[in-house]
């Protein structure tokens, strides 16, 4: 009879401790995981990872296409066809129509007033009615959305001026972080999701200082990053001194990228392109 009372002594004392043990581990932060590009999911074009012939034409399967166009515009195709302009503007402009176009500030090189005919999706970063803007569009094997920045509140509620856009497709996600101005947390670092190409601001005046962009890539933790949003090259030099004592530094030739999950180093890489042509405002050029 004593053993008995022991036993459920015992069982009652493992009771609670097992209550007490998940209190204390609710209490506990909890450490979200990262999925790619955040939680949502486009089609995704299977058919291996293979190195395919470059073609202007055609994207492999399990590839993706980032093309800079010139100061923030990037071009990305995907291998179902879908074309994706960043910084959608009136000054840097591709050789073709998107059919998804992003805009994260309302300003000069990154907002159009002149828009073409055909777009399917065109997405504004900043709020137009005093309110958050939210984007989260899919295109047959693409998806894009946003993450709204540079929030402020004036008595009214929340309102945002910029906002981060992501583009997910054949398991890749390329992130433009348009014109952040602010350490990023760790809930938003989470709605980012894992990263394999991060497109970053440069300027270290307008945007991010250079210290503070570290950090934020060193957040998001890309595969690639790539230097964008300069209008001469000394603020690119200003960016690679700081950089280069954290992360490797490799120099594309030309003004185009094909990743596929292959391609992509383990650690974080800095992948320095020019951009095309016509797409370098040099000194005097449009403003940032």
């Amino acid at each position: 009879m004593g053993m008995a009372r022991i036993a459920a002594a015992g069982l009652v004392f493992l009771g609670l401790s097992l209550i007490s043990g998940g209190a204390e581990a609710q209490s506990k932060p909890f450490k979200q995981a990262r999925f790619p590009c955040g939680a949502g999911i486009a089609q995704n074009y299977t058919g291996g990872f293979q190195k395919a012939a470059f073609s202007l034409a055609d994207v492999p399967a399990g590839h993706l296409r980032v093309q800079f166009v010139g100061h923030s515009t990037f071009l990305v195709r995907s291998p179902g066809g879908v074309k994706v302009i960043t910084d959608y503007n009136d000054n840097y402009r591709a050789d073709v129509v998107p059919d998804i176009a992003t805009m994260n500030i309302q300003r000069g090189n990154h907002s159009a007033y002149d828009i073409q005919p055909g777009i399917t999706h065109l997405l504004r970063g900043w709020s137009t009615d005093g309110g958050v803007q939210r984007h989260d569009v899919t295109l047959r094997d693409v998806r894009v959305y946003n993450l709204p920045t540079n929030l402020e509140n004036f008595g009214s509620g929340l309102t945002n001026f910029s906002s981060m856009f992501i583009v997910q497709s054949s398991g890749l996600c390329v992130a433009h972080m348009g014109h952040l101005a602010h350490l990023l947390d760790k809930e938003q670092f989470y709605r980012i999701g894992r990263i394999d190409v991060l497109l970053v601001p440069v300027d270290g005046r307008v945007t991010l200082s250079y210290e503070e962009l570290v950090r934020n890539i060193k957040g998001i933790s890309p595969r690639v990053v790539v230097p964008m949003h300069f209008n001469v090259f000394a603020t690119l030099d200003e960016f690679l001194v700081q950089a280069e004592r954290q992360f490797k530094i490799k120099r594309i030739k030309g003004d185009t990228i094909q990743v596929s999950k292959t391609s992509l180093p383990e650690k974080t890489e800095i992948w320095l392109m020019a951009p095309g042509e016509h797409g370098f405002g040099g000194p005097g050029g449009p403003p940032l």
